[in-house]
């Protein structure tokens, strides 16, 4: 159960291929933070970009509008 206020975590595995490894390495950070860095930059781009956004709401707008499915 989530309290209010509580963050919660998804927890997956990934494979992680040999030069991401030797890139963290290089920049002396472990594997993990390396990952998580460039997961919130990913992120953060992603949040900056208003095409996206606009392709996004496309993308639902044409499902809601799917024979034999209602709108949402």
């Amino acid at each position: 159960m989530k309290l209010e206020g509580e963050t919660t975590f998804m927890q997956i595995t990934l494979t992680v291929p040999d030069e991401v490894v030797r890139e963290a390495g290089a920049r002396g950070l472990p594997v993990i933070d390396f990952l998580e860095t460039l997961i919130d930059k990913g992120f953060n781009a992603a949040k900056e970009r208003p095409v996206l956004t606009s392709a996004m709401e496309r993308i639902r707008a044409l499902r809601s509008g799917l024979p034999g499915e209602g709108k949402r």
